[in-house]
């Protein structure tokens, strides 16, 4: 019995330890829980700043490759124009040079009716110089 009235000390004594033992893990618990709360925000931070800078980045080159795609079709709509333009004066030279062409073939053919029907009307030939001769008067009228 001796002991007795120690032995409650002792055991308040190492109660208490025991307590404080807690009360240290439990609040270095709390504090490591906080700054895990801190880093996740931080990380959270970090990432929408980068999500933001991908999307900022990806729109812009949606608008680069848009103004690429518009240059482009700009472009060959530009050559088909100077293309068409070249088929159009092509074109247009031919049928220049066909309209001549067949004038020409017109003129042959009504020189020659007048000079037949000249030969007839005058009962005789015409000569080679009168046959030119008047081919070149005939030409300069029409």
């Amino acid at each position: 019995m001796f002991l007795w009235p120690y032995a409650g000390d002792i055991f308040i004594h190492q109660f208490w330890q025991l307590c404080k033992r807690e009360k240290k893990k439990i609040a270095d618990g709390l504090e490591a829980a906080k700054k895990a709360d801190d880093s996740l925000e931080e990380a959270k931070l970090a990432f929408d700043k980068e999500l933001n800078q991908a999307k900022s980045e990806a729109a812009e080159i949606l608008e680069k490759a848009n103004a690429r795609a518009s240059q482009i079709v700009n472009d060959a709509s530009s050559k088909a124009e100077v293309e068409a333009e070249k088929i159009m004066s092509s074109a247009s030279t031919a049928i220049e040079n066909e309209t001549n062409k067949a004038k020409e073939e017109l003129r042959q053919q009504m020189s020659d009716i007048i000079i037949d029907t000249t030969q007839k009307i005058l009962g005789d030939e015409i000569s080679k110089e009168k046959h030119e001769n008047i081919l070149k008067k005939a030409a300069e009228e029409l």
